[in-house]
Formats: structure tokens, sequence, C-alpha cells
């Protein structure tokens, strides 16, 4: 069991006898943008190891790197403090994905009906994704750009960390864009976009699939112009219409006022006679 309040997560063991020597996972939990997970190794109704690990690194592409303080407290059952481990700065990479650690079994040993109450707090100090620095909360949308085009930066010539990070921000930028729906997007908006994608693949981004995205929008956006431009044709010709109707209207109610008029009895004056 755990919860996760900011940048600190808290991971219950309510008994740790059943779990014999058998390894324990904790949930999977995110911290500026980063998943993490904890993982417990018992022994003798003891935690002998703590680990903790960057979930799912698997998945990731080569080149991932994050720099992240981390700091434990482990408390028993009356919330008495059994151990604590100093803040510790580590990189975490595709290489050394987990942080591992003893635990002092003199202190464990006052463990209350052997539950243990782990928190672990986390601060991401730095990430970097294939050899670009981003920001924690960018990491989600970088790692997913990565997995969907993993040679999109194969060919990108520059080494400088900030110019790389200023690319892969524009980069970014350009992404969600370009995910906009075309109503959202104006004309002076996808020239630019049009403009920047241009230099970043003159500078070496493999785009092919937002310039394909740009195309789709461009297409739509002139399908929406002309569209537009009909309907404005066909509600002048309908309000010609619906004056011309008018019109008619006014002119049969006329010819029905002549008819009337002319159907109607004539009346006699007063000095003609009367037969």
């Amino acid at each position: 069991m755990g919860s996760q309040v900011d940048s600190k997560f808290t991971w219950v063991i309510k008994n740790l006898a059943p779990f014999g020597s058998q390894i324990i996972y904790s949930d999977s939990f995110v911290i500026s943008g980063c998943k993490w997970r904890l993982i417990a190794y018992p022994k003798s109704k003891l935690l002998n190891y703590l680990t903790l690990e960057v979930a799912d690194s698997e998945s990731f592409p080569i080149g991932w790197r994050r720099l992240a303080n981390f700091s434990v407290t482990i408390l028993n059952k009356a919330l008495e403090q059994i151990y604590r481990r100093q803040v510790t700065q580590q990189w975490f990479d595709h290489k050394t994905p987990r942080l591992s650690f003893p635990l002092m079994k003199t202190t464990l040993g006052f463990l209350v009906d052997e539950e243990v109450k782990i928190v672990a707090e986390i601060d991401v100090v730095e990430v970097i994704i294939n050899g670009f620095e981003v920001l924690p909360s960018e990491v989600k949308s970088v790692n997913r750009l990565f997995k969907r085009q993993p040679d999109i930066a194969s060919k990108f010539p520059i080494n400088n960390p900030l110019l790389k990070t200023s690319y892969m921000n524009v980069l970014l930028s350009l992404t969600k864009a370009l995910h906009l729906s075309p109503q959202k997007i104006s004309n002076g908006d996808l020239s630019d976009t049009e403009t920047t994608l241009a230099h970043m693949k003159s500078i070496g981004f493999k785009l092919d699939w937002l310039e394909k995205k740009l195309g789709e929008i461009k297409e739509k956006k002139a399908k929406e112009k002309a569209g537009k431009i009909k309907i404005q044709n066909t509600e002048e010709k309908l309000k010609d219409l619906k004056q011309k109707c008018l019109d008619l209207e006014a002119q049969l109610e006329t010819e029905k006022a002549e008819v009337l008029a002319a159907s109607a009895p004539l009346l006699l004056s007063d000095d003609e006679d009367v037969f």
C-alpha cells in the first residue's frame, strides 16, 4: 500500500513475516514527471536492503539520464523513526537505473508487529533524454516523442547543451502547435510554423511526420476557407430569394386588394332615382 504527496511517497508494508525472503515491490509513483518504485528485500522478518528504481526504464530510449536527490525514513507501527538515510544525489541511466543500499539491522529490530512504513523523498534535479536536457514536466512528452520517432535527432549536429535544450523546446512547441485543431490555428501562426519547421529540418531534425501533419492542416484550412466562401455565397442567394419572396408577397397583397376593390358593388348616390 502506498500514498503520494508532492515529492514524498509513503509505502506501508503491513506484515513482513509472510514474505520471508521474497522481494517486495511498491506501486509505481510519479514525482517531477518521472515514474519510480521502491523495492524491499526482507530477510528473517527484517528489511535487509532497500532500492529506489526508475520504473519502466527498459522502455526508455538509450541516452536517458536523470539526476535526483533521494532520502528515506523508515518508521515502525508506533511511528518511531528507526532508520534515516540522509539526502543522496544519484545519476540514474540505462546502465544504472536503480540505487540500492543496506539497512541497519540493529535499528530495524525495533519493528512493532512487523509493520514498517517507508517514506521516500525525491527531488529530480536534471533530466537528460537522448542528450537533451528537459524539464521534469516535459519528461513524458519527450519520452513519447523519441518512442514514436526514435531517429528524430540522429543527424542533429549541435553539442552545446544550452542550444540543444533550446531546440528541443522549439520542437515540443511545434509538436503541440500541430496537434491543435485547424480552427485554433490562424493563418499567421500556420505560416510561422511552416518557417520554423523548415529551419528545424535544415539543421538535422527528421520531421517528415510533422511536415505531413502540416500539409494535412493546410489542406483542411483550404477546405474550410472554400467552404466558408460557398456558405457566404449561398447565404447571399438565400437573402436575395427571401427578399424576392417578400416583394412577391407584397405584390400579391396589392393585387388581391385591387381585385377585391373591383368586385365590390357600386353604391348609388343620393340624387339618383331608385326603382
